[in-house]
Formats: C-alpha cells, sequence, structure tokens
C-alpha cells in the first residue's frame, strides 16, 4: 500500500471508520473525546459534554433509546470530519492536539498510522459527501458494557466502576472544595438523560445492527468496566466464532487482568489477533494504591501467565494511565519490567521494552500538569538519571527473535522509548494547573481516610508536594 498522505494537519482516520462507547450508553467520536476538562479549571470552553454524540436537540446520543449507526451520521459526526478535512481543530479532540503540542505521540497520530495501513483511506474521502457523511461501514469499535469492575481505581468512579460505588457514597457528601464537588458528581448515579449502565441489556436494535456490521469490521476494542467478567464479551466471541468471522478479527482490550473466564485463552486462539492492553500503573505498593484493591502478588502473577500462557496470535503490552501519582516512578517500573525477562510483554517493536503510557486526564486533580514546579523537576532529574542505565541495557528489551537485527541506534529513535518518556515530560511540564492542588490534597486524604491507606507512607518522595499551600 501506498505511503499515506493525510489531507490536512489536522486529520484522523477515526471519526471514519470507528465509534466508542461510553459505559452509560453514550457515544464518543473515540474514547479519548474530551468528555472531561483539558483545561487547569473546571471551565465550560473545554470541559462538559463536549466529546460526547450529540442528537438534534443538544441531548446524549444514548444507545439506550436509540440505535447506535444514527450516531454515524449524526449532525455531529459529520461536523468533526468536515472540520477534519478543513484542517480544523473539532474542540471534541483538543487533547491530542495538546498532547502533540508537547511532544507526545498522540492517539490520533499512532491511530491514524494504524488503520492508514489497513483501510482506503483514499476510498474513504472520496465517498464522504459536501455535508460530511460517509456510508454506514465500521471498521473498529469499542465497546463498554455498563461499569461491572472489582476495582477502585484512584482516578476512576462510579461512573466507569460499580466498585467505586460503595467509597463515593461515603467520601462525596463530606468534600468541601467546591471544583473537586463538580468533579466528583455523579448525577442522578449516571440515569441522566437516558443514560443506562444495563443499555446492552436492553436494546435488541443495538445488537441486530452490530452484528449486521461484524462482516465490515476488523477490529473490536473491550474495556471498562472490566470486560474480562462481563458475561456479553463471552457472547460476542462465541457468536463471531460461529458465524465464521473470528480469523479475520482483530480483538483488542484494555483489562486489569484480576480475572477471566477458564476458556477465555482457547477462544482467543480462533482470532485473527489479540492485543491485550494491562492496565498496570506502578509496581509494589504504588500499584495497589492506584488500582485499589488490587495485590500486588496476583498482578505479578498475571503478568507472567499472559507472558507464558497466551499463544502467538496475543501481543500483550502494559497499559499505564499516567498521573500525578505515578509519573515520578516510571523509571521504576520500566527498570523492574526488564529485569522480569518477559519473552513477549511490551518488547522490540511494540514499546521498546518499556510500558505503554496513556495521561489521565479526568479527575483533573490528578493530572500531571498538577505538581508543582520543584517536584517536576525532581521528576526530570530522575528521568535524566535513568536514562544511561536503559540505555546500557536497551537489549533486554528485544526479542529473542531480533537479537542482532536491531541496533542501538534503531531502538534509541523508537517511539516507544526513551523518546517517548521525554514527550511524557515535556507535556508534564507544558502547563501549571498546580491551582489545583488543594483539590488533589483532599481528595486524597478523604479517600485514604475511606480505604485505611496512605498517600504519604505509600510514595515518600512526593509528600512534600502541598508543602505551600
Amino acid at each position: 500500500m501506498k505511503e499515506f498522505t493525510p489531507p490536512s494537519d489536522t486529520f484522523c482516520l477515526l471519526p471514519w471508520v470507528h465509534l466508542s462507547t461510553r459505559p452509560d450508553g453514550s457515544m464518543r467520536v473515540c474514547c479519548t473525546a474530551n468528555a472531561s476538562s483539558v483545561g487547569p479549571t473546571n471551565d465550560k470552553e473545554h470541559g462538559g459534554q463536549v466529546g460526547i454524540l450529540k442528537t438534534e436537540d443538544g441531548k446524549p446520543n444514548n444507545l439506550n433509546v436509540s440505535d447506535f449507526l444514527s450516531s454515524w451520521n449524526s449532525t455531529y459526526m459529520k461536523n468533526v470530519r468536515k472540520q477534519m478535512l478543513n484542517g480544523e481543530m473539532p474542540p471534541s479532540c483538543l487533547k491530542c492536539y495538546k498532547e502533540e503540542a508537547a511532544g507526545h505521540n498522540s492517539k490520533r497520530m499512532w491511530e491514524t498510522r494504524y488503520w492508514s495501513e489497513r483501510v482506503d483511506v483514499d476510498r474513504l474521502i472520496e465517498n464522504t459527501k459536501e455535508d460530511g457523511s460517509v456510508p454506514p461501514e465500521l471498521t473498529y469499535i469499542d465497546l463498554r458494557f455498563g461499569t461491572k469492575c472489582q476495582l477502585a481505581c484512584v482516578m476512576c468512579s462510579p461512573h466507569d466502576s460499580s466498585g467505586w460505588i460503595k467509597d463515593w457514597k461515603a467520601v462525596f457528601p463530606a468534600v468541601e472544595n467546591a471544583s473537586l464537588k463538580e468533579t466528583m458528581q455523579w448525577k442522578d448515579k449516571g440515569s441522566y438523560n437516558g443514560s443506562s449502565y444495563n443499555w446492552h441489556k436492553q436494546n435488541p436494535i443495538f445488537w441486530k445492527q452490530f452484528y449486521e456490521q461484524i462482516p465490515n469490521m476488523q477490529q473490536i476494542y473491550f474495556a471498562g468496566g472490566e470486560s474480562l467478567i462481563i458475561e456479553e464479551h463471552y457472547e460476542i466471541l462465541e457468536e463471531c466464532i460461529r458465524q465464521g468471522y473470528a480469523k479475520d478479527l482483530e480483538l483488542r482490550y484494555n483489562s486489569n487482568g484480576v480475572e477471566w473466564r477458564e476458556d477465555l485463552f482457547d477462544l482467543w486462539k480462533e482470532f485473527k489477533l489479540v492485543r491485550f492492553h494491562y492496565s498496570v500503573d506502578s509496581i509494589e505498593q504504588m500499584n495497589d494504591y492506584i488500582r485499589y484493591p488490587s495485590k500486588w502478588d496476583r498482578t505479578r502473577e498475571v503478568f507472567h501467565i499472559l507472558d507464558n500462557e497466551t499463544g502467538d496470535n496475543v501481543e500483550v503490552t502494559v497499559a499505564c494511565a499516567v498521573q500525578a501519582l505515578n509519573i515520578y516512578y516510571i523509571p521504576d517500573f520500566i527498570k523492574w519490567k526488564l529485569q522480569e525477562g518477559f519473552k513477549k510483554i511490551n518488547m522490540w517493536p511494540f514499546g521498546a521494552g518499556g510500558v505503554n503510557y496513556h495521561f489521565v486526564y479526568h479527575p483533573p486533580h490528578l493530572n500531571v500538569k498538577i505538581l508543582p514546579k520543584w517536584f517536576k523537576e525532581e521528576c526530570r532529574r530522575k528521568y535524566e538519571e535513568f536514562y544511561p542505565w536503559w540505555e546500557a541495557n536497551w537489549e533486554l528489551g528485544v526479542p529473542s527473535w531480533h537479537k542482532g537485527k536491531v541496533s542501538y541506534d534503531k531502538w534509541r529513535e523508537a517511539g516507544y522509548g526513551i523518546k517517548r518518556l521525554e514527550g511524557m515530560l515535556q507535556f508534564m511540564e507544558s502547563e501549571d494547573w498546580s491551582v489545583r492542588l488543594p483539590e488533589m490534597k483532599e481528595f486524597l486524604e478523604r479517600c485514604d481516610a475511606q480505604r485505611g491507606i496512605s498517600f504519604a507512607e505509600t510514595f515518600p518522595e512526593m509528600k512534600d508536594i502541598f508543602k505551600d499551600l
């Protein structure tokens, strides 16, 4: 296939191939469309529901009350396509553009690169009508069936995890900071504007349209809640196998890996490719704090199960949610991972031996930009001290079948290696959100009291970040 040249500097392929669902049944342009704030405050310009697909009356286009193909050529989606073709930046896509401005490899960039090698982009653009509408042929779908989950990760909420409900009920009523109160709102417990965490159990039209689209699809992406404990995920796999489409389908996951059905690995063998993004954010007690109430012994065990017991068609990467609590410790995470001796997890060329990263935007009080300037400088110092070690041990990230084929220079220039870490630091340093430090302080104090854990003891190097408040 010829080298792809985008029609504009703001172009992203996803609005031409993809739809993303939310656990409450609402839909987005993609999973990083900024449905939450990307600014330093709870401002309406950058926040609210800007990334959620809307009906003509301005309400969210929700799968609990509508079919999903009507969203495909909604006014909202058509406008996004037209804006991108004209070189404009759709408000729903500000996350990617801001990351790119800071030197980071955004979802827009890597998804467009990936799909441009798998679809006929020229045909897609040629078939785009003047009003931005395109034929109803879905290549890739992101499915989130409700909020069922065993964990209550510190950066999560009842919007995405049933595991958070108990703590939210205890913590939220006591919150005093007005901005934090707004951030932690769980309006009508997720049932406003027709939303429902049971949308996938109540909409037969969705299932009819979904299975009609399967012949067009190349990839199905399952995320949370926690997909591996949701029965509809397994029903889809079994139906795709039964209909004979599995051999041509890629599966993609974000998963906490805590548990899964006994026959999962056997089901995976029937599919063309499985990309499993294992959600781990740090090591030992730090990961247990962030992904509460996970246990590091089980997390480490699952690393080795995925590395040793999954088939050759399964790629395993680490999906690390980069946030204020873990950015300082990511060099420790990478070093641990490399020294564990994994055979396939984030090995070259998938991650240059490191881990994959995505930034936490919501809640904003855990965004990396919130850290005080002096601690950001400490982070940079630690990374710069880590780089020589990684450079000296770069071959730990090269699997046996690539030994002798990858040079140090090629590894050094890889997008997921040191260059990615530098982009991460630049993103952290690109804006000052420290005005929100009081929110972070109150949030952690109240979570600690509710959960019987300690931020200061878990992250001792960070204990002074609130000293100037």
